[in-house]
């Protein structure tokens, strides 16, 4: 391990020193303790039920719902994982992620691009922009204090891309950044939270080239993998008679990037998982659980974000599937033996990819006891067709 000589040991915990193995993820600490800590947490944030929709569907992959009634963004947030513990607490830890974002920031300064020249130290017109932007130079933005995942170096980040609230408000507000969930994570540890955030920043890049651009990935093998917990996937896939297409997406870092796509004849709309990580593993089970809770999201029906249009071609002559192309064999990559050595080897590769170190905004709260942070990598993509 390189847990010695970490640039990143200015938010290291004892936890990130090694990691607890779990089927489809990577943890700092077993289920049981981070369920204690999260069901603290969650009923402090206004999380009244917890509920398994698993069995809405006929595929059987653990699916929860964390419902929370005040919530100022959704008030259903959704988990899904390999286990119910994993799945429950993937439920319970949005919705946690989600409140904090939601609290109301102060910013440390109101001040253009121009007056701070120097001292961010990154282009602010790489940071996402809604369309249209009324970004320049001479713009007032309020601003919160962020640190360089590079050093840890201080800087500051524009508020509007560290909280997000669809609360409407007063006055004017002109449009600028692209606001989203893209980045926001938490975890057992703020490494942890860190290493989730960046991984699904580098994942939205990756699937906004894919849905926007002309690269349409490798359709790939998910059994070639020779992973059990993919091979009981696919099988839990067959079994319920849903088919599956798997895609491995070209990512600028080089980490594994996958889409999974199911559709069945009973319900026949297609969704779309998708997954990113160290381990080839961790992230294909992620997209495959993915592609079934977005899935399960419909049936249950009780989202807050269903698109309206999901079913529109209900009615309409069924056209038959084409058939499968052969998968190209997945060529495996294993994640480190620690936390702080998987966070080392994926922040250096979204240097290198974007041109410039992520940048991390810590948003724990005392009184919840959960590390969440907001990750932002100026130069990656994400689009709001997308997400």
């Amino acid at each position: 391990m390189r847990t010695e000589t970490s640039s990143h040991s200015w938010l290291l915990s004892g936890s990130d020193q090694s990691k607890v193995r779990l089927p489809g993820t990577d943890r700092a600490r077993d289920p049981a303790a981070t369920l204690e800590m999260a069901g603290r947490a969650a009923r402090r944030a206004g999380v009244t039920r917890v509920a398994d929709i698993t069995r809405l569907d006929t595929l059987g992959i653990p699916t929860y719902q964390a419902i929370r009634p005040t919530a100022r963004t959704l008030a259903v947030s959704q988990g899904k994982g390999v286990t119910a513990d994993l799945a429950k607490l993937s439920a319970m830890m949005e919705a946690v992620e989600l409140w904090h974002a939601e609290q109301p920031m102060r910013p440390v300064t109101t001040a253009s691009p121009r007056d701070l020249a120097g001292e961010l130290g990154y282009d602010v017109g790489a940071l996402p922009r809604c369309a249209p932007s009324l970004l320049h130079d001479g713009l007032p933005v309020d601003w919160v204090a962020a640190r360089s995942l590079a050093d840890g170096s201080p800087t500051l980040v524009p508020m509007e891309l560290a909280q997000f609230t669809l609360v409407r408000r007063t006055g004017w507000h002109p449009p600028v950044f692209f606001s989203s969930t893209n980045g926001l994570a938490s975890g057992n540890t703020l490494t942890e939270g860190v290493l989730h955030a960046l991984y699904e920043v580098i994942e939205r890049d990756a699937v906004t080239a894919f849905m926007t651009g002309g690269d349409r990935g490798t359709r790939v093998d998910p059994r070639s993998l020779g992973s059990p917990v993919v091979d009981d996937l696919c099988v839990t896939m067959e079994r319920a008679r849903v088919r599956m297409e798997v895609r491995s997406l070209a990512s600028p870092t080089g980490l594994p990037c996958f889409l999974a796509r199911i559709t069945c004849d009973d319900y026949p709309p297609p969704f779309l998982g998708f997954g990113c990580h160290l381990s080839s593993e961790i992230a294909l089970s992620r997209a495959v659980t993915e592609a079934a809770q977005a899935r399960l999201g419909y049936i249950a029906g009780s989202r807050d974000d269903l698109h309206a249009n999901v079913h529109d071609d209900r009615g309409a002559p069924r056209q038959p599937e084409p058939a499968p192309e052969p998968g190209a064999p997945i060529t495996p990559l294993h994640a480190h033996e620690s936390l702080v050595d998987d966070l080392d080897d994926v922040v250096k590769r979204a240097t290198v990819a974007f041109s410039h170190a992520p940048l991390v905004v810590d948003l724990t709260r005392e009184d919840l006891g959960v590390p969440v942070v907001r990750v932002l990598a100026p130069g990656s993509r994400v689009c709001p067709e997308v997400f």
